[in-house]
């Protein structure tokens, strides 16, 4: 109790009206609970929360200078007083003794239970909100993760045909996808976490949140932060997330969406895995339905008494809608605002680039709250991305990049910083591919290549133009003084293939299909690491695009012809390839079979 007073006189202190009568009333009552001598559970309960709640004020504002915090943290501290001095308010009684005397109503257990259910859910509320913004650790709070219910094992969970890379901590995403930047997207962020709580400041909170806006500008960065956050063990609310590819087959279309969802619900808890498999066994052709109904068989109805039952929220995560072909994309859509959207106690965070076929379905219904990333002040970002260019340009990371084949001496300026984050305007991932430029372990020129970046003008910076000039710039960087023509006709094939390709293939694989050496693939390769990176190593190692802006500006008209991937001839260039191999390997019973 005595953390919960100080946490209280502190936050008294803070929060604007109409919040400070709560708070300071709020002492009082705490003074009457605090002298209260019961061994009964409910009572300590109620203290144990109570000492939790103050923990939780605490943290959020340990360290830090209080005549600098945050609007939203202070409203968000506010809101936590108000429903807390609620709570306590119905648990008390009220006795007229020529003064106000608040008596606790410890011989009423049923009281005391709804009370300590409400301070559990104000608590939720609180941790969800801050732990979203980025403003709470709640590993600071808990010395222990909470214990996890254990999964069905259920054998019938396998029949579901799940895509397993298309979830937010898959191997797949994670390998292209980075979180927010420490301290960025801060106040986007905190606005999430409110719409998680139903606390937005316009008082429209509807189950579906759509985060659209052009190419580039960071929508799934913002949506793998959102994942990662809600699936804190400390909150635990992540129920599903799909991270749609359109490099990916199974991760373009829909029909592993609804069996993807329903087996990360089944995995969520084991309650929901019983009720999903039971649903499957007692309908099993509800596998193979469309979609709308795969998803009321399997997960609807099954989970309905289960979900409304649920004391907090549960949050679903699903990014790239736009990377889904057409008209499974419309259907998904369809799906998320009709039923997905509807399920009790769940709230649906979704990403997409504003495609017509999409944004004719979303824009103007009331059921969703719809924010176009693009329209985020500019102010905001610039701070956002100098951050990051800060960072990734100090002399700390430039060495740990380059290491000693770097200049220790020399460091850029703040002005070349503060011009490069011009450059980027909106774009993080204009920042993001300027930096992998600049930092090319082939080039090994850092100096060279910032100055030949800010050499470059745009009347529109941060605009798709001036990302397209960019990638221009990295082509031409690229291209030999000497046997240039070689190196385009080689460069031509090799990206051709890797962009038209519908998985990945290793550089190995990947020169034995193309009938060419693989140091020549690496050749083609090697200096175009700011937009096709490799990952793995040895015989694995495989090189994919950085962000699908490139592949949209190189098959596109604005990109030059010399440069230019035209998709249907290297659709035409690989089917060819592929015949060769079969021409040359191919056999009368070349399975050896008596």
């Amino acid at each position: 109790m005595g953390t919960f007073k100080t946490a209280l006189g502190i936050a008294a202190t803070l929060v604007p009206e109409p919040f400070k009568g709560p708070a300071e009333a709020l002492l009082k009552v705490v003074d009457i609970i605090e002298k209260v001598d019961s061994n009964k559970e409910e009572v300590e309960i109620l203290k144990k929360r109570c000492n939790l709640l103050g923990s939780s004020i605490v943290n959020v504002i340990k360290g830090k200078d209080t005549t600098s915090l945050s609007k939203d943290l202070m409203d968000s501290i506010g809101r936590l007083l108000e429903g807390i001095w609620a709570t306590l308010e119905t648990a008390n009684k009220e006795r007229s003794t020529g003064f106000t005397a608040y008596v606790l109503a410890e011989d009423n257990v049923e009281v005391l239970k709804e009370a300590n259910k409400s301070l559990d859910e104000l608590l939720h509320c609180f941790w969800i909100e801050n732990h979203i913004a980025g403003t709470i650790v709640l590993a600071d709070i808990f010395s222990a993760v909470r214990d996890q219910a254990g999964h069905s094992e259920n054998s019938t969970l396998d029949r579901l045909k799940r895509v397993s890379g298309a979830a937010y901590d898959s191997q797949a995403v994670a390998a292209k996808i980075v979180p927010c930047f420490e301290g960025t997207r801060s106040t986007l962020l905190a606005n999430v976490g409110r719409w998680m709580i139903g606390a937005t400041a316009d008082g429209h909170n509807p189950p579906l949140y759509i985060l659209d806006g052009i190419a580039g500008i960071g929508k799934s960065t913002v949506a793998i932060t959102v994942a990662q956050r809600a699936a804190d063990p400390t909150i635990n609310c992540l129920g599903a997330t799909f991270f749609f590819s359109r490099d990916q087959e199974d991760r373009k279309t829909s029909l592993g969406f609804v069996h993807t969802i329903a087996y990360q619900l089944a995995r969520y808890h084991a309650s929901y895995g019983k009720a999903i498999a039971a649903a499957i066994t007692s309908n099993p052709e509800a596998l193979d339905k469309v979609l709308t109904q795969q998803f009321s068989l399997l997960v609807a109805k099954p989970l309905d008494l289960l979900l409304r039952q649920r004391a907090t929220l549960l949050v679903l995560v699903f990014d790239a809608l736009d990377e889904c072909i057409e008209p499974d994309a419309s259907a998904v859509l369809g799906l998320i605002m009709s039923s997905i959207s509807k399920l009790p106690n769940v709230k649906v965070f979704l990403t997409s680039r504003p495609e017509l076929e999409l944004r004719t379905k979303y824009m103007g219904t009331q059921n969703a709250k719809i924010f176009h990333l693009q329209e985020i002040e500019d102010l905001i970002v610039e701070q956002d991305i100098s951050l990051y260019v800060n960072y990734c340009l100090s002399p700390l990371k430039i060495q740990e990049v380059l290491g000693v084949t770097c200049d220790p001496g020399w460091q850029p300026t703040v002005e070349d910083k503060a011009k490069l984050g011009k450059l980027s305007g909106k774009l993080f991932i204009y920042a993001s591919t300027a930096v992998k430029f600049i930092l090319d372990k082939q080039h090994l020129d850092p100096k060279g290549q910032l100055a030949s970046l800010l050499d470059l003008q745009s009347d529109s910076p941060g605009s798709l133009s001036q990302l397209g000039g960019l990638y221009l710039h990295v082509l031409k960087s690229a291209k030999p003084a000497e046997n240039a023509e070689n190196w385009l006709s080689r460069f031509k094939i090799v990206v051709g293939a890797i962009i038209v390709l519908q998985t990945p293939l290793s550089a190995m694989a990947l020169a034995s299909l193309l009938d060419q050496r693989e140091g020549a693939v690496h050749a083609s390769l090697g200096n175009l690491h700011s937009v096709l990176a490799p990952f793995g190593e040895g015989s694995a190692l495989t090189y994919k695009v950085h962000h699908k802006s490139f592949p949209d500006f190189i098959t596109g008209s604005s990109c030059p012809l010399e440069f230019q991937i035209v998709e249907e001839e290297h659709h035409l260039e690989l089917a060819k390839f592929c015949l060769q191999v079969m021409n040359r390997q191919l056999k009368f019973n070349i399975c050896q079979e008596a």
